[in-house]
């Protein structure tokens, strides 16, 4: 282990092999030699090829894990959630889903040892750019780099502490091995550090949909996804609902951003950065290492016979079941067909395509055309924050004031259901109700609008809904269990690696593990 941190650090130091992303987005420059710090940050254009191997940093580990790389979103978010199951050959992911875990397990420690070497490299960009002179780069320009590094520095920090709460807050580089053993902080420390960043970036950045990088109101949305974070556990910060409103309220009214007007459209190849993308990672593939697993996963990916995958991930029965029969979301994010015998157009239409049985239907959301050859390398942009989950915390954020109207439903919840119906009689409008009636009904609609996009885990913990949501999986089929009875407070959080723990004798355990 110290070898490969040593290798790591080496690796970081020299920031070698700055591999970019989708092609479409600004991501498209693809430096592959070494260059040291020194010699790159000189001038404006080193600088911004230095920036975008901070974009690939977080392009590997927070969404769809490029390079095959395990990613946060879809083990801690979609995996270890209520919207899919995982079968008994399913590995560490079956762990994952079935609440399994202990320190050894080695899809946790990937993901943490990925966030951390993806932090030190975005932190290097924001201390080494930010320490250019006047001589080097134009000011503005450099303060507007800086503040997008500090935007993704900001997705890194709330992956690591929503997922292990008391974690190590490296604020600057690490370029010397006698600089590993950190101490925790608190949740608070770290939020508070979070809230610091984004508040810089959106006071720097450009108001417009960005095609790949941090905008303002890529900012103001997280500020809002943040605080709302805030109001549940392990804080309970309710007067966060106030702030996360204004921030919210901010992105709505900039006008930059709106829904699509056909749902499906938002997850086709030709629309990866619409205005309907507030912030989405780049992607590109196949056979550049720079795809995803989007495709493979919730695909279906066209190289399998049951809508796509590995064959370790299937929908829970419950999940597909919650849907109105005529919402277009049921169609478009869960597949009953065989991937390589219908395209997504008849899949989507053509009742006789639904021939899968109940037990391998799988998530479908990002359709691939057949026949391709995607496997491990999808092209599809991971979308982060959409303007449809802005619209929906929004409407959280005055619910949980006690201020929410019917007029506020009408722009945010019904506005998405308006798009999904499939004719006049379905799906009925959402009718305020009482506070609890209505972040019942909201927290339903973030599973159905947003589903597999990875924010399902997070989206449960706020609400306190957990513990009841993965109580509800008790199919049969190729389902390795159900979670609920495996289940203990503590593994609200997961286990520290022991690995880290070795290395770094600050760091101590999370409680139960």
């Amino acid at each position: 282990m110290i070898t490969n941190k040593i290798t790591q650090l080496w690796m970081l130091v020299l920031m070698a092999c700055l591999f970019t992303a989708c092609s479409e987005t600004f991501l498209e420059e693809n430096p592959t030699t070494f260059v040291t710090p020194n010699s790159l940050l000189v001038d404006q254009k080193g600088a911004d090829t230095y920036l975008i191997g901070a974009y690939d940093a977080v392009q590997n580990i927070i969404g769809s894990g490029a390079n095959g790389v395990d990613a946060w979103a879809i083990h801690w978010g979609t995996v270890a959630a209520d919207e899919v199951v995982l079968p008994p050959w399913a590995g560490d992911r079956k762990l994952i889903y079935m609440h399994q875990l202990t320190p050894t397990n080695n899809t946790v420690r990937n993901i943490w040892e990925n966030l951390f070497v993806a932090l030190n490299r975005v932190n290097s960009t924001v201390d080494r750019i930010g320490a250019m002179t006047a001589e080097q780069i134009d000011i503005e320009s450099r303060d507007r780099m800086v503040a997008e590094a500090k935007f993704l520095r900001s997705t890194i920090n709330f992956a690591l502490v929503s997922t292990w709460e008391n974690i190590p807050l490296i604020k600057n580089e690490t370029t010397s091995l006698n600089d590993l053993e950190v101490a925790q902080s608190s949740p608070e420390e770290v939020y508070a550090f979070i809230i610091e960043d984004l508040t810089f970036a959106e006071a720097a950045l450009e108001e417009e949909q960005g095609g790949g990088r941090a905008t303002k109101g890529a900012a103001q949305a997280l500020l809002g996804k943040v605080y709302l974070q805030m109001t549940g556990f392990p804080l309970n910060q309710s007067d966060k609902f106030a702030s996360a409103e204004e921030k919210l309220a901010q992105v709505i009214e900039s006008g930059v951003y709106d829904l699509l007007s056909s749902y499906p459209e938002v997850f086709d190849l030709d629309n990866e950065q619409s205005v309907e993308m507030v912030f989405s990672i780049g992607m590109d593939g196949p056979g550049k290492n720079e795809g995803g697993l989007l495709s493979t996963f919730y695909g279906p990916n066209g190289n399998v016979n049951n809508g796509g995958g590995w064959g370790t991930c299937f929908i829970n029965h419950g999940f597909e079941a919650s849907y109105d029969r005529d919402d277009v979301r049921l169609l478009n994010n869960i597949a009953k067909h065989n991937a390589n015998d219908w395209t997504p157009e008849e899949a989507m239409t053509n009742p006789d395509a639904r021939t899968v049985g109940q037990n391998t239907w799988r998530g479908w959301k990002w359709h691939a055309e057949k026949p391709n050859s995607y496997p491990n390398d999808t092209p599809f942009d991971n979308p982060y924050i959409r303007y449809a989950d802005v619209l929906l915390m929004y409407a959280e954020a005055l619910n949980g004031q006690g201020k929410l109207t019917q007029g506020d439903i009408d722009m945010t919840v019904n506005r998405l259901r308006d798009r999904a119906r499939l004719n006049p009689d379905a799906l009925p409008a959402m009718v305020l109700g009482t506070q609890d009636e209505n972040a019942t009904a909201l927290i339903n609609e973030r599973r159905h609008e947003l589903c597999l996009e990875g924010w399902r885990r997070n989206d449960l913990i706020r609400f306190g809904k957990y513990q009841e949501a993965i109580s509800g999986i008790t199919q049969g089929g190729p389902n390795a269990g159900d979670p609920i009875t495996e289940f203990q407070d503590f593994e609200m959080r997961w286990p520290i690696p022991n690995s880290e723990i070795r290395i770094n004798p600050n760091l101590v355990q999370n409680p139960g593990y």
